[in-house]
């Protein structure tokens, strides 16, 4: 049985469009790896045609044992570690369970990448993504919803429609 480094996910930055042979580089080595994609329309010259496409472009998450560390880094097309003040970046299986959550809408998502924003923390009360917290943001002119992935300064925009959000005692909708 595979003892895995604390049970959280780890950050791997990859070579630009090397996700997918990363991610399949790595689950040959047995590495327990997540790849969030999503489905995209991409028009050519002469065709429409439908994709699947990183959700987080440049970035896989692994879970590993410590001894696998050598060999997750001499991957081709594995950058680094994500890291942030010397220690690595980390996402906790509620994170990840956040962004399978999204991954399985079926829906366009834009990735966005996290400035400081003032906008305002909120927690989802009702729905698919019930329990989470975000920060609202106005993006081209409609009300949508952040999800912050903090550990790689990305964030998901949704549209939340009337879904309820509550911010400390007032409830929004």
């Amino acid at each position: 049985m595979k003892v895995v480094l604390v049970n959280n996910w780890y950050v791997l930055q990859t070579r630009s469009r090397f996700e997918k042979k990363c991610f399949e580089q790595l689950s040959l080595e047995g590495i327990s790896v997540f790849l969030p994609t999503q489905i995209v329309k991409r028009k050519w010259s002469d065709r429409i045609k439908e994709i699947e496409t990183p959700l987080f472009s440049g970035y896989i998450f692994i879970q590993f044992e410590e001894k696998d560390r050598y060999k997750i880094l001499n991957t081709n097309g594995i950058v680094r570690f994500v890291s942030f003040g010397g220690k690595y970046a980390t996402l906790n299986e509620k994170d990840i369970e956040t962004i399978r959550k999204i991954e399985k809408l079926g829906t366009s998502i834009d990735v966005v990448e996290i400035e400081l924003l003032n906008g305002q923390e909120v927690l989802i009360n009702s729905g698919p993504f019930k329990g989470l917290e975000a920060k609202i943001v106005h993006h081209g002119g409609k009300g949508k919803i952040l999800l912050s992935v903090e550990a790689i300064g990305q964030g998901v925009l949704l549209e939340i429609g009337r879904t309820k959000i509550e911010n400390k005692n007032q409830i929004l909708v």
